[in-house]
């Protein structure tokens, strides 16, 4: 039901093969927010993303038509249930999209081709050098940084390898956005980790609980999904091939140039985690 440009058409939604909810369990939603390419609806603390794309799937999002965006405003309430998304559009007229079947997810860990990644790795920073957005960690990890960068000063913790969580707490949240640069750029080490199976970034068990109290809803769940080896299929279907195929350059831009900074400042973390791992 996935058209080749990623994108699905009405009356059908899905969801990934590892979607956090069971699917046999009812989910009620009240839209949050509405964005160009889809939108946010909360229940209780987690909140969701309805994807108009494909690549933005994430293990608690959905992906629906295009068109749904034009049918909700915030406030609108959704019940998933059934295999079914019911809602009221704004006409006041009652929409019902279909599950198909789940998107398939990269299986981990995997096994990097040593010499394809030491190539991709110098690739990566060349196009971080030239086409990264501006950004905090960005200057931090080209050794530009100077004393106005929140980060200065902390670059012995911060590329202490390997990295220890505990002693990244004090930079939860810092930088700007729905998830900050720093919390990208740990979100991109953890990522990192777990897909090569290396497993050496220990999350401690009140981590949650601290960056709840220092960070935005979906910084916490994107660096918990990291945490899992998981993230959007953007960043995880880029990850795959850094580690086992040939990367070009505008497969990298195109990274760089996700989000205000987001896209920059998770490739800083998965570059500085396997450019020190292999080191």
């Amino acid at each position: 039901m996935i058209n080749p440009d990623g994108r699905i058409e009405w009356p059908y939604f899905t969801r990934r093969c590892d979607f956090i909810i069971p699917s046999a369990s009812p989910l009620q939603l009240q839209v949050s927010e509405v964005f160009n390419h889809g939108f946010d609806a909360r229940c209780e603390e987690r909140l969701f993303y309805f994807a108009t794309e494909a690549l933005s799937l994430h293990p608690l999002a959905f992906l629906v038509p295009a068109s749904m965006c034009d049918l909700i405003q915030p406030e609108t309430s959704i019940l998933v249930a059934a295999a079914e998304i019911l809602f009221l559009d704004i006409n006041g007229r009652e929409q019902r999209l279909m599950a198909c079947e789940p998107v398939k997810v990269k299986t981990l860990p995997v096994c990097p081709d040593p010499d394809r990644l030491r190539q991709n790795l110098a690739a990566a920073l060349t196009s971080l050098k030239l086409f990264g957005r501006n950004s905090i960690v960005l200057d931090l990890i080209l050794g530009c940084n100077t004393e106005k960068n929140i980060l200065s000063g902390a670059e012995a913790i911060i590329f202490a390898f390997p990295p220890d969580l505990s002693a990244l707490f004090r930079f939860v949240g810092v930088g700007e956005g729905l998830t900050p640069a720093f919390d990208d750029f740990l979100s991109g080490m953890l990522l990192a980790d777990r897909w090569i199976g290396a497993n050496q970034i220990a999350v401690p068990e009140n981590f949650a609980s601290v960056a709840k109290k220092k960070t935005t809803v979906q910084a916490v769940q994107q660096l918990l999904f990291a945490a899992d080896g998981r993230m959007s299929l953007r960043f995880e279907e880029f990850l795959y091939r850094l580690l086992l195929e040939d990367i070009k350059t505008k497969d990298v831009v195109k990274i760089l140039n996700y989000g205000h900074s987001s896209g920059t400042d998770i490739l800083c973390g998965i570059w500085h985690y396997l450019n020190n791992l292999r080191s």
